[in-house]
């Protein structure tokens, strides 16, 4: 893995980093994405106080991600057990089919 110096800006300080090359571009669009929502609160909200924003986009950001882990952890759990049936019916089909060998 090679890694490459980048300098990213968000809400107006720079801040060098150390990446991985496969995750420079990931970074630079979630840089992008706070900066967007940096932008949306400013305007929407009238919040002129930077470490505020950032606490607020943070708070957003954050629960969006709780909130699609949960989901992708329900739709696993899901998948499991669908897969845990579609097992235990190939097993019973195994079953039937040497059943009717043996006869």
């Amino acid at each position: 893995m090679s890694e490459v110096n980048i300098k990213v800006e968000i809400a107006g300080s720079i801040f060098p980093l150390k990446v991985n090359a496969e995750d420079e571009q990931n970074i630079k669009e979630a840089v992008d994405l706070i900066n967007n929502k940096i932008v949306e609160f400013e305007k929407n909200y009238a919040i002129k106080d930077k470490k505020d924003v950032l606490g607020m986009v943070m708070l957003q950001l954050v629960s969006q991600l709780y909130k699609q882990a949960n989901n992708a952890e329900k739709e696993l759990s899901h998948l499991k057990l669908l897969f845990a049936d579609v097992e235990e019916m190939l097993k019973e089909h195994q079953q039937n089919i040497n059943t009717i060998e043996e006869e």
